[in-house]
């Protein structure tokens, strides 16, 4: 339900040099982007300094390593960029990036600190004038904003935006108080930051990549698996 956003530009570094044999070094500055802007990739990096085959490796894993952020959920709206990669003649292996490019990501976002953002939808409500009271009351509740109300006959009209989270049984809610006199038009209108006081976690999938030795033990064994 939730993603996540880099709070702040900063860098991500990894050094996966043991234990042997493997030789990746990676250095990644992480910034925010726009909202609705996903994930943008870019290097910097020379090919002397890091072979094209090593750095179309770590571009490939960069999304993955995105999938679950400090919080569990995936980032988004942000730019990655390598500025830094090194391997080594005769110690490094392919997936040796494989390896180490979610380590040098969740370094990153673990020094840039991450934002949740939550889902928004976009309303129409139409209720009896006698429950817009109620109505505008219920959204303000659930952290909504609204346009002023329109009246046509005896009805209301009210537009505003709700985040998806606290508005999931408001429509049930809403068709059980106005005893079915009332229609609620709902469409998805992208994320938004979540206020401070908003928290959500969830719970992790795999080992994560900030417990490097304990990652490094279980990808090398999925790897050679």
């Amino acid at each position: 339900m939730y993603k996540e956003t880099p709070a702040r530009a900063g860098e991500g570094f990894i050094a996966y040099t043991m234990p042997k044999p493997c030789w990746a070094i990676l250095r990644f500055q992480i910034e925010p982007g726009s909202p609705g802007s996903g994930l943008v990739y870019d290097s910097v990096v020379r090919s002397s300094d890091l072979l094209p085959q090593y750095q179309s490796e770590t571009a490939r894993r960069v999304p993955e390593a995105l999938q679950q952020g400090l919080y569990g959920w995936e980032v988004t709206d942000l730019k990655v960029t390598l500025i830094e990669g090194q391997h080594h003649v005769w110690h490094t292996h392919p997936l040796d990036f494989a390896v180490a490019t979610p380590m040098g990501i969740m370094d990153g976002l673990a020094r840039v600190g991450t934002k949740l953002l939550e889902p928004i939808l976009q309303v129409r409500i139409v209720v009896p004038e006698e429950n817009g009271g109620r109505v505008m009351n219920d959204l303000v509740q659930m952290r909504g904003t609204f346009e002023p109300p329109v009246l046509q006959g005896e009805r209301m009209i009210i537009e505003g935006r709700l985040p998806l989270a606290t508005s999931l049984d408001y429509p049930v809610s809403l068709s059980s108080y106005t005893k079915g006199r009332s229609t609620f038009t709902s469409f998805f209108a992208g994320y938004e930051e979540c206020p401070p006081d908003v928290s959500a976690e969830r719970t992790r999938r795999g080992v994560n990549p900030l417990d490097q030795a304990k990652y490094i033990l279980s990808v090398r064994k999925a790897l050679q698996g």
